[in-house]
């Protein structure tokens, strides 16, 4: 039987953000299973142990085959994948992940699990969340939007930070053999390749490596867009948006999540997609990351030392042919992301 659990997650111990975002990952690819939505995240004051770091909350909604128990077990071993170490009740944690309501009639009062959690209607840091993606659930005869705004006294706040676990989209242009690249030079060089890019990233944010810096047209960041290099070796700090010639600059991931959670909260910038652009390394460091890939295959097999990766993950849903007999621009998504569609 299919039935639909709303989780609550929270973790207020290291990297917050992508901590949530990764369990949200591997709960979006559990067996039997399919993630539905999720909601931004929130800063939280703690609850029951105060003396400890805010939070960063959400919450989510799965539609599963599993048990009860079984989902719990899974949500048990995703937190230990994690680093959740249990040795304090309400104490800090890497990552928590609770099962909170289930429709459907289900509900459990074990010793190991009970649903609905007890707590539900008394907590803001799981109420907030689950308002916003169920506002009119029905719990204990009041929808989730009232129950949270008997406790709007609660602190709590949008966070800024990325919530969507797969918030890329990625954009390549390969040969038959999967070569995008030789001798530090993009290996194709297609008009109609060069319009569907433009037509695709104009507007947006781009995310490339350095090598990919370097073959842009002089150097230079590309128009009506915001150009962001993830490189050990330049110089340029994310979090106080500094620029290199007009790129930003992130040294790593961290640094990068945390310029896209500010460029988040900015009217400028919100809701823009983000392209990574290449090359291999930065296709590979961040295709686990991505929702969907818009590749441009040449049917042709040029002398190749850079490869675009394998897009594990992801299947072929659209092929639209060009007016080159050569092109075909291939859209692949990955199903797991299926509910952060744009």
């Amino acid at each position: 039987m299919q039935w639909t659990c709303y989780l609550s997650l929270g973790a207020n111990l290291g990297a917050k953000g992508e901590t949530l975002r990764e369990a949200l990952r591997l709960l979006a690819v559990l067996p039997e299973t399919q993630l539905l939505r999720s909601s931004s995240f929130y800063t939280t004051a703690p609850w029951g142990k105060t003396d400890q770091p805010d939070f960063i909350n959400a919450a989510c909604a799965l539609r599963t085959r599993l048990t009860p128990l079984e989902l719990l077990h899974h949500c048990q071993a995703i937190e230990l994948q994690l680093g959740r170490i249990r040795h304090e009740r309400w104490g800090a944690r890497t990552c928590d992940i609770d099962l909170v309501f289930a429709s459907d009639g289900i509900t459990s009062d074990t010793a190991e699990l009970h649903l609905p959690h007890p707590y539900l209607t008394e907590r803001a840091f799981v109420l907030v969340p689950l308002a916003e993606i169920a506002p009119e659930l029905e719990i204990a005869g009041r929808t989730a939007t009232a129950w949270r705004d008997s406790i709007a006294h609660q602190d709590y706040r949008l966070a800024r930070e990325l919530s969507n676990p797969f918030p890329f989209h990625l954009i390549a242009c390969m040969g038959v053999d999967r070569g995008i690249g030789k001798a530090g030079q993009l290996l194709f060089d297609e008009p109609e390749d060069k319009a569907f890019f433009r037509q695709k990233t104009t507007g947006g944010i781009l995310i490339m490596g350095r090598h990919t810096m370097e073959t842009l047209p002089g150097a230079q960041p590309l128009q009506q867009r915001l150009n962001i290099v993830l490189s050990r070796s330049l110089t340029g700090r994310a979090q106080t948006r500094q620029e290199r010639a007009g790129f930003v600059v992130c040294h790593d991931l961290t640094e990068l999540w945390q310029t896209l959670g500010q460029l988040q909260s900015e009217e400028n910038w919100r809701q823009r997609k983000i392209w990574i652009i290449g090359g291999a390394a930065i296709y590979a460091l961040l295709l686990p990351y991505c929702r969907d890939a818009w590749v441009t295959e040449v049917a042709a097999a040029v002398p190749a030392d850079v490869y675009l990766p394998e897009l594990t993950g992801m299947t072929l849903q659209e092929e639209v042919a060009s007016s080159t007999p050569t092109l075909s621009f291939c859209y692949y998504r990955r199903p797991a992301a299926s509910c952060y569609e744009d």
